[in-house]
């Protein structure tokens, strides 16, 4: 049998594959659109060039830009629509005065500031104050974000600068700038990314210098945060004035309460001179807040009036936010009961500290907080005695907690945080307290600490400070047991106590009422000495 000749597979076809090829690449279809696409991208190229040297040269020259415009209004907002901040508007009425009436001032030489700096907490009137100049004098308001100078090409920054100052110097004019740390921090000599922010701020030097500024044209800019603006922008002949406005005080959060009471039905139950009291630590435009809050739950209840009961729930709202009934067993209804007891009784029995405004069996917030603010109202310097109060009252809730269930509960981790943000300060900043175990003062100890970098040299005394503060809180909660019963009681069942019940439950005339240092201690609760630890 003859053997079956071997299988011919097929031979590729190279040739014929590279001659199609060939015959794509030559075909008029293929050369018109490789010729397209090559034309794009010259024209592409070409146009960002143009569109690159047509900016630089319009920034250069000072021409329009396509930023956001600043807002040119004529406020209608006056002096009499402000309340609380007698002290800024004095302060800047002269110079509205000079803007209606310039002849009686440069008949004797006055020259208008050519800048005010407004700073302050956020929500204290800073931008309603500028309107309200604006609005006295009658002149145009020009409103602009100092953040919408700076964007990432060079020059748009001093362009947009260059270009409302023009606008401004037509006439008589305020020019506000708003967060004017956006653009006016301090310089530190970076290149780089930092060069629009440089050049941006270099042009609002110059404009505060240039002609025309002072006569006719009033700056004013706010910041929260004075301390990161450039000493530059500080100096006379640019930002002349500073003006602090800061949060209100007891009577001036009256008068901010009662101008915009004015415009609402109100009961005339509601006492504007408690609710003044309990909002320590409001700025202006939480007090608005809050009498728009007590409005809308008026208005929910269908009420004809807006009554206490509604101020009341809106405080509430203010201080700790909105906050709904949790669903908890009687375990646990009772251990937070006990918890804000102990805040609630060791306000009442520390001397020079409020009751707080409410407490309450919901965690709508911590109660501690605000009632911290009756110390330090209205005080810008605090003693050694009375941060030890503050720090025995952040403690208060967990020493009822271990005196009452015998341990301690997540409940006092805020109380914990801010305790120890307090006592690193009196150590580390303060330099109130001495290392244990060490000879010398308080001052010796803060310079090895920041020889060290703050370290670990800070840690025994820090915490011998929130042991003894606990020690002594559950001291005095201990000799009073009988009264903390009495609120946790009382809290357990009605669910929120006011200041009024508080006082009632546990009555008495305030001689009663602990120093700082219980009697059983033979130290000051916080004293570090130098056997402790």
């Amino acid at each position: 049998m003859e053997p079956s000749a071997p299988r011919q597979w097929p031979r590729p076809q190279r040739e014929s594959r590279a001659m199609g090829t060939l015959n794509i690449l030559s075909s008029p279809g293929f050369l018109v659109s490789i010729g397209a696409i090559f034309a794009v991208t010259v024209g592409a190229l070409l146009l960002t060039q143009y569109l690159s040297r047509r900016h630089d040269r319009r920034s250069k020259e000072g021409g329009e830009t396509n930023g956001p415009p600043a807002t040119t209004t004529k406020p209608g907002v006056t002096f009499a629509d402000l309340a609380g901040m007698d002290e800024a508007i004095a302060e800047v009425r002269e110079l509205g005065d000079y803007l209606a009436d310039s002849h009686r001032y440069k008949r004797l030489g006055a020259e208008l500031p050519t800048g005010i700096l407004l700073h302050g907490p956020p929500g204290c009137g800073k931008t309603l104050l500028a309107r309200a100049l604006a609005g006295e004098t009658g002149v145009p308001f020009y409103y602009i974000s100092a953040a919408s100078f700076v964007e990432r090409y060079v020059g748009v920054g001093a362009a947009r600068v260059r270009e409302l100052f023009v606008k401004a110097r037509e006439k008589p004019s305020i020019l506000f700038i708003d967060e004017l740390d956006a653009i006016g921090r301090h310089r530190h000599g970076d290149v780089g990314g930092g060069r629009e922010f440089d050049n941006t701020l270099n042009q609002l030097l110059v404009e505060l210098d240039g002609p025309g500024t002072s006569s006719r044209t009033l700056v004013i800019a706010a910041t929260n945060r004075p301390e990161m603006i450039d000493p530059a922008l500080l100096r006379p002949g640019r930002f002349d004035r500073r003006v602090l406005i800061d949060l209100p005080g007891p009577r001036a959060r009256q008068e901010i309460l009662a101008l915009h009471a004015s415009r609402r039905r109100f009961s005339r139950r509601v006492d504007w001179t408690t609710v003044a009291n309990d909002t320590a630590g409001c700025s202006a435009a939480d007090l608005a807040n809050l009498v728009n809050e007590a409005s809308l739950l008026a208005a929910r209840h269908h009420r004809e009036m807006i009554g206490p009961e509604d101020v009341d729930e809106a405080c509430a709202r203010l201080h700790a936010g909105t906050g709904a009934a949790q669903s908890m067993d009687e375990d646990e209804r009772q251990l937070i009961a006990y918890h804000e007891a102990g805040h609630a009784l060791l306000c009442l029995l520390l001397r020079g500290v409020r009751p707080p405004p409410r407490i309450s069996i919901y965690s709508r917030g911590n109660v501690t907080e605000r009632s911290i603010w009756s110390i330090a109202e209205g005080r810008s310097v605090l003693t050694k005695r009375e941060l030890q109060a503050q720090m025995i009252l952040l403690l208060g809730g967990r020493a009822a907690e271990m005196n009452v269930f015998g341990e301690p509960t997540t409940r006092s981790e805020d109380d914990l945080q801010h305790a120890g943000t307090l006592a690193r300060r009196m150590v580390e900043q303060w330099a109130m307290i001495s290392r244990p175990g060490q000879g010398g003062t308080s001052l010796d100890t803060l310079a090895q600490q920041v020889a060290s970098g703050l370290g670990s040299t800070s840690a025994d005394p820090i915490g011998n400070l929130l042991n003894r503060a606990e020690q002594a809180a559950r001291v005095i909660l201990d000799d009073h047991a009988e009264e903390l019963d009495v609120i946790a009681e009382a809290l357990y069942d009605r669910e929120t106590l006011t200041a009024a019940d508080l006082e009632a439950l546990v009555p008495g005339p305030p001689s009663r009422r602990e120093p700082v240092a219980p009697r059983r201690l033979s130290v000051l609760p916080l004293e570090v000495t130098s056997s402790a630890g």
